[in-house]
């Protein structure tokens, strides 16, 4: 983090940018620039939490928090998108004649509208159901706990640690960790959609880390462990 907040200097960051991180983040990030001597360009605002809750929102997103198991404090998200307003039926205002243009902006906004020849239309009877939002949760380090579950529930995507194998539990839990199967459990009571596998243990090589894969399968067939920068598209229900 130090680096990326310097990077952003350097790069000609001016606007503020706002850091959201478990109590003493701000203490972690003040002690980094100031023994590496570096300086920001911008407004730097840290917001501390301990409790559940909601980090943020706006009018795209929400962001909650949870806390999950681990050693020290570390915390599940569940990143929501807001739902968007329903697609105008198009084909069907012009099969009935009403002119495109911007009217069509208006029952898009369900307005009521009358056209030039009296007739009266009403946007609400031309606009699909609004498309419901994407939901992306990612869990931090964690043993298993039910808690994932919770914060999980009927996401279209679940990033979940697997530091071991089915056959750990007994060292994931003494370790603050969890296994394959684990986090399949997991996916599978929340009903989410697709499951992604992080922070393997460097134990797990090759042919080891595709087994880690197939135990979670076995549990939850939507599994594929992932590494640092794929990228993958979220379809919308």
């Amino acid at each position: 983090m130090p680096g990326l907040l310097t990077s952003r200097s350097f790069q000609g960051g001016e606007d503020e940018l706002i850091v959201y991180g478990p109590k003493g983040i701000k203490r972690f990030i003040d002690a980094s620039i100031s023994v590496s001597y570096s300086k920001l360009g911008y407004p730097l605002k840290v917001v501390e939490f301990e409790e559940d809750g909601v980090l943020f929102s706006d009018q795209q997103f929400r962001v909650e928090a949870m806390k999950l198991e681990h050693g020290i404090p570390s915390y599940g998200f569940r990143i929501t998108e807001s739902d968007q307003i329903g697609e105008l039926k198009a084909e069907e205002l012009r099969a009935i004649g009403v002119p495109f243009g911007p009217v069509f902006g208006r029952l898009k906004r369900g307005e009521v509208v009358t056209l030039e020849d009296g007739r009266v239309i009403d946007g609400k009877d031309y606009v699909s159901e609004d498309i419901k939002g994407r939901v992306v949760v990612i869990c931090g380090d964690t043993r298993f706990t039910p808690k994932s579950i919770t914060l999980s529930q009927n996401a279209n995507v679940l990033v979940h640690e697997a530091t071991y194998e089915a056959d750990k539990e007994k060292t994931a839990r003494q370790h603050f960790h969890s296994t394959s199967k684990q986090a399949a459990t997991i996916a599978l009571e929340a009903n989410v959609q697709q499951l992604y596998l992080t922070h393997i243990s460097a134990r797990y090589l090759g042919h080891q880390v595709s087994q880690l894969e197939q135990e979670a399968r076995k549990v939850f067939p939507q599994t594929k462990v992932v590494k640092d920068f794929d990228t993958f598209t979220i379809g919308r229900n």
